[in-house]
């Protein structure tokens, strides 16, 4: 059997179970294109190192590639494939000092105002889709998985709710958005239905001028280039740059300081916030009320405010 006879085995066997299995596949299909279409015995495991490690030091990329290859290599063995793995071991020890970047509402209107290069005479409404898309991403706080697989038929702006299907932990869930959200959808929209429905109703609602669904790789690419554009970049020596996906950790972290400011109970809008995210318990949202000083500031003046209060009444008893 060759690598790629045993990739193909193991993705269908994981897919027929169910999984969606999408980031696991691109790992499998980028080792099979790093080794070659090799003997499946010949699999050396200073390969598998050096396609895990890259060129950098070890990183959570690194870290999931060797999670994968774990579970590809447990499939081969337990099927007489293999009669051992050549995974080295053990795996790698990542830092866990990553945070998220949380952008600035400046640093969102010049992301926004950098989709202008992509203006193109052959693709008039480029530029338009990525606006938009990066406003939906923000807005409503989706996955740049989950904005780039909605359909118009998931698109009601009438309600104003997005509709988003089978995502991470096959969670489906109904996302509420604001009027000027669902304004400026409205208006790609109506723009949008010029260019060709190959599935009508079902068509992506983000595509290119031909119809084609944007694909995540794109979209990271384009989004890499609005970045730069904006000037917006880490401290110097910071092992990441911001992501598409802090998009998402902004809109949770300012909607929280913004419940804060109002005065709301925080932690009991908490689960309400989870359920809007799609997460699959509330631990995965808690982790938002440590994130920032911005936040655990805000806190800190709720906290200072609740003990001026209870001072002022023990001297009036």
């Amino acid at each position: 059997m060759t690598l790629n006879e045993a990739v193909n085995a193991y993705i269908t066997m994981r897919r027929s179970l169910g999984a969606v299995f999408s980031t696991d596949t691109r790992i499998l299909r980028s080792f099979t294109r790093a080794l070659g279409d090799i003997p499946l015995d010949t699999v050396d495991p200073q390969a598998i190192y050096v396609f895990c490690r890259g060129s950098g030091p070890p990183t959570r990329w690194w870290e999931r590639k060797h999670q994968t290859l774990c579970g590809f290599f447990t499939f081969l063995v337990t099927r007489g494939y293999l009669s051992a793995s050549p995974l080295p071991e053990p795996a790698p020890c990542i830092p866990r000092s990553f945070k998220p970047h949380i952008y600035s509402r400046d640093e969102l209107q010049r992301l926004l105002e950098a989709t202008k290069i992509l203006e193109d005479k052959h693709s008039p409404l480029q530029h338009t889709t990525f606006r938009i898309l990066l406003l939906v991403l923000y807005g409503a706080g989706l996955r740049p998985s989950e904005g780039l697989r909605l359909r118009c038929c998931d698109v009601d702006l009438d309600e104003r709710v997005l509709a988003v299907w089978d995502t991470k932990f096959f969670k489906s869930r109904l996302v509420p958005i604001g009027r000027t959200l669902a304004a400026a959808l409205f208006t790609y929209h109506k723009a949008r239905q010029r260019l060709p429905m190959p599935a009508g109703t079902h068509s992506a609602f983000f595509t290119a001028h031909t119809g084609v669904p944007i694909t995540l790789s794109k979209l990271e690419k384009v989004f890499a280039r609005l970045r730069q554009h904006a000037g917006i970049q880490s401290p110097p020596g910071a092992r990441w740059q911001p992501r598409l996906h802090d998009l998402r950790h902004s809109f949770a972290l300012h909607r929280l300081i913004a419940w804060y400011r109002e005065g709301a109970d925080v932690q009991a809008r908490l689960p309400l916030l989870s359920t809007y995210l799609g997460h699959v318990n509330l631990s995965g949202t808690q982790t938002y009320l440590t994130m920032t000083h911005e936040l655990l500031a805000e806190a800190s003046k709720r906290f200072e405010r609740y003990t001026a209060i209870g001072v002022k009444e023990q001297r009036n008893v």
